[in-house]
C-alpha cells in the first residue's frame, strides 16, 4: 500500500509493513522536512512586478516553501504577492527589497487575506487555516504591526510626519518650539509669572493700573512735548533756544524779562525797539487846547479872543488822540469851555479820552482822565467889582490813549508824531490872556530779555 503525507509539513506517512527497505531513508528525508521547516533559511529574490509563488513538494527539505526564514531580496518595479501553501504554517519573513513598492504575502488561492510586510522589516506570519486562510503578522520591526508595548524614542525619526494630534494627551508646553497657542488654551486667571522677557507688547491692551514714570517716552518738540526730561529748578523759566529747534530752562535773567526802559517822545520821531525786545506799554497824549481870553469892562461890547486848540499824537497807526478843543473869550459873560480830545486807534484795549475843559466862573483849564494833556485856563480880570464877569473859557485837554503790544506790531520801527499845545486867547481892552495849554507827549515802556 502507498504512503500518503501530512497536509502541513508534507511528510511522509508511511504505511505499516511498507517501504522495508527504504524506511530509513524515507524516515530521514521526513527529519530534513523537519529540520527545515524549524530552522531553514532561504535567500528569494523576487525582483520585477510578477507574483511569486514559492515551490512546494512532498517530504522535501529542498521545496522554497520548507524553510522556517525566508529573505526576499532583488529591486520591485510594481506591488507584488508572495504566495506560500494554503495550509496552517508560520514563517520568518524578512523583506530585504528596494523599489518603494508593496510586497504582500498571501495563501495560494487567497490573495485578498493577506498582509503587507513593509521593506526592511522583519516579520513572523502565520496562516490560521481557515476556510479564508488568512496571513497575519505574529511580530514585526515594521511599527504598523505592533499592537502593544512602547516604542523607544530612537526608533522615532527626527521630524516626525505631518499628522493629528487630536487624540494627544498629556502633552508639554514646555517642548513647543513654534505656532501660537489660540487663547481658549490659558485659563481665565493667568498666574503670577516673570514677564521679564516678554517683548512686543502692545500698550493698547493695557485696561488698568498705572505706567510708571519710567517706562513713559520723552515726547518730543515735534509731537507737541518739551523733549526735556527733567525740571529746571525753583524760578528758572521755559525758553527757547537757537535756532528755535528745542527748549530748556533758564534762570529769568538769562530767559525771562531782564530790564526795562521808557522813553518819552515830547517831539515827533521814531520807536526803534531792542534787539530782545518783548513787549510795550504806549501812552499817547494830545495836546491840550489854549484858553479864552477876558476883557477888562464888560460894557465893552466886545469878546476877548478865543485859544487855539491842541494837535493829536500818535503811535504809527496803532494809536492816535486828538488834541483839545480851544476856549472861548469872554464878553459880559463867562467864556465858553473847549472839549475834550478823543482817541482812537487799531489795537483792542485804548483806555480814555480827554474830557472838556472848565471854564465859567473858574475859568479852570480842561483834564482829561488819565494824564491826559490839560487845556489852558481861561483869561480873567482882576480889577475891583469886574473881576465875576470877565473870565475867558478854559481849554480842553488832550485825547489819551493807552495799549500794550507785543513785538510784531511795532518791529521793525515806528513813527512816532507828538501833538502841540493850543496857545491861549489875547486879551480885549487890557484884559487877561487865556494860558496855553499842556504840550502832548508819547511814552513808551519797553520790556526787554
Amino acid at each position: 500500500m502507498s504512503s500518503t503525507y501530512s497536509d502541513r509539513l508534507k511528510l511522509e506517512l508511511m504505511v505499516t509493513g511498507a517501504n522495508a527497505n527504504t524506511w530509513g531513508t524515507n524516515t530521514n528525508n521526513n527529519l530534513g522536512v523537519i529540520d527545515a521547516f524549524s530552522a531553514g533559511y532561504l535567500a528569494k529574490s523576487v525582483a520585477g512586478s510578477s507574483n511569486i509563488t514559492l515551490t512546494t513538494a512532498n517530504a522535501s527539505d529542498t521545496a522554497e516553501s520548507s524553510n522556517k526564514t525566508i529573505e526576499l531580496t532583488g529591486a520591485l518595479t510594481g506591488a507584488i504577492s508572495v504566495f506560500i501553501p494554503a495550509v496552517e504554517s508560520e514563517y520568518n519573513f524578512f523583506n530585504n527589497t528596494s523599489g518603494s513598492h508593496n510586497l504582500k504575502i498571501s495563501a495560494t488561492g487567497h490573495d485578498a487575506n493577506g498582509v503587507v510586510i513593509a521593506q526592511g522589516a522583519k516579520t513572523t506570519v502565520f496562516c490560521d487555516g481557515s476556510s479564508d486562510f488568512n496571513v497575519e503578522i505574529i511580530s514585526s520591526t515594521d511599527a504598523a504591526a505592533l499592537g502593544s508595548g512602547t516604542i523607544p524614542d530612537a526608533r522615532f525619526p527626527a521630524t516626525l510626519p505631518a499628522i493629528s494630534g487630536a487624540n494627544l494627551t498629556n502633552l508639554d508646553a514646555a517642548d513647543l518650539a513654534s505656532g501660537t497657542i489660540p487663547d481658549a488654551r490659558f485659563p481665565a486667571t493667568l498666574p503670577a509669572l516673570n514677564g521679564s522677557a516678554l517683548t512686543d507688547l502692545d500698550a493698547d491692551n493695557l485696561a488698568s493700573g498705572t505706567v510708571a514714570d519710567a517706562r513713559l517716552p520723552t515726547i518730543s518738540t515735534s509731537k507737541g512735548g518739551t523733549g526735556l526730561t527733567s525740571l529746571g529748578t525753583a524760578g528758572q523759566v521755559l525758553t527757547v533756544t537757537a535756532p528755535g529747534t528745542a527748549v530748556a530752562f533758564a534762570d529769568a535773567g538769562g530767559g525771562g524779562i531782564a530790564n526795562n526802559t521808557t522813553t518819552t517822545f515830547s517831539n515827533p520821531g521814531t520807536f526803534t525797539p531792542h534787539a530782545d525786545s518783548q513787549f510795550i506799554a504806549v501812552e499817547v497824549i494830545g495836546g491840550g487846547g489854549g484858553g479864552g481870553g477876558g476883557i477888562v469892562d464888560p460894557g465893552v461890547n466886545q469878546s476877548g479872543n478865543s485859544g487855539n486848540s491842541g494837535t493829536g499824537s500818535s503811535f504809527g497807526n496803532l494809536l492816535s488822540t486828538n488834541g483839545g478843543g480851544s476856549g472861548s473869550g469872554s464878553s459880559n459873560m463867562q467864556g465858553g469851555n473847549g472839549g475834550g480830545g478823543s482817541s482812537s486807534g487799531n489795537v483792542v484795549g485804548i483806555a480814555s479820552i480827554g474830557t472838556s475843559g472848565s471854564g465859567g466862573t473858574g475859568g479852570k483849564a480842561g483834564l482829561a482822565t488819565s494824564n491826559a494833556g490839560k487845556g489852558g485856563n481861561g483869561g480873567f480880570s482882576s480889577i475891583g467889582n469886574r473881576q465875576p464877569n470877565t473870565r475867558g473859557g478854559g481849554g480842553g485837554g488832550g485825547g489819551f490813549a493807552y495799549a500794550v503790544l507785543g513785538t510784531p506790531a511795532y518791529s521793525p520801527s515806528t513813527p512816532v508824531s507828538v501833538g502841540a499845545a493850543g496857545n491861549g486867547g489875547n486879551n480885549i481892552n487890557g484884559g487877561p490872556n487865556g494860558s496855553a495849554g499842556t504840550a502832548g507827549s508819547v511814552k513808551v515802556s519797553e520790556f526787554i530779555t
